[in-house]
């Protein structure tokens, strides 16, 4: 019952959105993240005072920047940093963690084949490859993170983020229309982890779960609003 009003409240609180089908959507990524310290105990996850982390790769790229990308010649890197906990809610075996609004970042990288360095995840990180590899090409999009939320169900190992991004650097800023560079919103789901519900052999030991998101902007006419219930319902 605890757990049943904790998701019902946080749902009321927060709304949850998504974007439809007139928002503007700027790049996908997939990856994975994970946690310093790393914790092994699943009521220990997300404590206060941890920093949480993503490394991956853009997928794919929407119209604003989709004519100056060029995959066949460069890697494109994702990296989140700079979060820590400043909050945490437990119900049953879900978690809602919150994270601090000042500090943290976004970028995504152009990383060259000839001459560049190909990206590897390599495992327990921080390690001699990630984030290094995700992050020694060029900043094509940065920006300051911040109202961002993780929630998950480790009892049913399936869970989501969402958080904003105000783009305030790189190569590929201004390509970028100059009132839409704050207020992008990263959104995404996360798989389970071998130790967090499911087993999920695709994740990296030492990584948490593996990740994949959209950053994009809601057209104010279009927004369509969602429970907790029918986010999980995704993952079904």
């Amino acid at each position: 019952m605890k757990r049943r009003v904790l998701l019902l409240l946080l749902s009321a609180a927060l709304g949850w959105t998504v974007p439809a089908a007139a928002d503007v959507f700027l790049l996908g990524f997939t990856g994975f993240d994970y946690s310093v310290p790393n914790r092994t105990v699943l009521s220990d996850y997300l404590q206060i005072g941890d920093q949480y982390y993503q490394v991956g790769t853009v997928t794919s790229f929407g119209p604003m920047l989709s004519g100056y990308v060029d995959p066949s010649v460069n890697w494109y890197t994702h990296h989140m940093f700079g979060l820590t906990v400043t909050g945490r809610a437990t119900g049953g075996t879900f978690i809602q963690a919150t994270f601090n609004n000042l500090g943290g970042r976004t970028r995504y990288y152009e990383d060259p084949f000839s001459g560049g360095t190909a990206p590897v995840y390599g495992i327990n990180p921080p390690n001699a490859t990630a984030p290094s590899t995700f992050t020694d090409g060029t900043v094509a999009i940065g920006g300051h993170t911040y109202n961002f939320v993780i929630f998950y169900d480790y009892g049913l190992g399936q869970g989501d983020f969402q958080g904003n991004m105000d783009i305030d650097e790189g190569s590929y800023q201004g390509y970028i229309p100059t009132a839409s560079l704050p207020g992008w919103i990263l959104g995404g789901l996360s798989g389970s982890h071998s130790l967090f519900g499911p087993p999920n052999t695709s994740v990296p030991a030492g990584y948490d779960h593996q990740v994949s998101g959209e950053c994009y902007r809601q057209d104010p006419t279009s927004t369509t609003h969602r429970s907790w219930g029918a986010i999980k319902a995704l993952y079904r």
